[in-house]
């Protein structure tokens, strides 16, 4: 399972302590708060991988949260896991509905990192999938000195575009027009190329402010968001052409 950042929601000290630990013990990255107010005050500040929150709490229900979060578009897509001892079945359909998966506690750990893990894996698919079809279009895959190119500019991609996002976001915070305009259209040529879709899209809306100023007012929660995600599945993929690789090495 690839490292993730997972926001934890729960009320409960003891519950929300051993959840932490649980994922924390799996490598995951985690910040946890005590109610919805405060997740909405960590939402505001970035998108974890994955949201993993008591259903019913201080502040705000967790479907009340949820419901504002697929309601703007730069938040609804943060998969979110729901977690309750005393849910109705209409609440439990409710957070489906809102594309929420369900567990019942007491949780079981490994049922937890199941469903966070398939929670984050979704969308680097999707990513990896796109990313896998691209490379067949520039050329042979199967081809070892293909292989071993696409790797490393994947790899490449994976180590630069995180340092690239950091330059953009403080460029942005500055109000550097012309330095987030830079970086923005160095990436996302980057991210194209290598059929990083969704992120490069997003990187040419930042471009487009940047043209006619105001870059100060960018949310860029979403495009650190994507860039996370990207840089999962172009590593993802690269690993692939490197297990390829050694297999083909090993039937030799």
């Amino acid at each position: 399972m690839s490292v993730v950042t997972v926001l934890v929601v729960e009320d409960d000290d003891v519950t929300r302590e051993l959840i932490a630990s649980r994922l924390e013990l799996a490598g995951h990255d985690v910040v946890a708060v005590a109610s919805a107010p405060d997740a909405r005050e960590q939402l505001g500040e970035d998108l974890p991988d994955v949201m993993v929150s008591d259903m019913f709490m201080p502040g705000g229900s967790a479907l009340a949260l949820v419901a504002e979060l697929r309601g703007n578009p730069e938040t609804t897509q943060v998969p979110v896991v729901l977690l309750s001892g005393r849910a109705l079945p209409a609440d439990a359909e409710a957070g489906r509905a809102l594309g929420c998966s369900y567990l019942s506690k007491p949780f079981a750990p490994k049922a937890l990192l199941r469903a966070v893990g398939e929670a984050a894996e979704a969308p680097t698919r999707m990513v990896a999938s796109s990313v896998r079809d691209r490379l067949a279009e520039l050329g042979d895959v199967g081809d070892p000195a293909e292989r071993a190119l696409f790797s490393r500019l994947l790899l490449s991609f994976a180590a630069q575009a995180p340092v690239s996002l950091v330059e953009l976001t403080s460029a942005a915070a500055c109000g550097d027009d012309r330095a987030t305009r830079a970086v923005a259209h160095k990436l996302a040529g980057s991210a194209a190329n290598l059929g990083v879709l969704q992120l490069a899209d997003g990187l040419r809306e930042v471009e487009q402010v940047a043209e006619h100023g105001d870059v100060q007012a960018l949310d860029l929660r979403k495009l650190r968001h994507e860039g996370a995600i990207a840089r999962r599945a172009v590593t993802t993929v690269a690993h692939e052409l490197h297990e390829a690789a050694s297999d083909e090495a090993d039937g030799a």
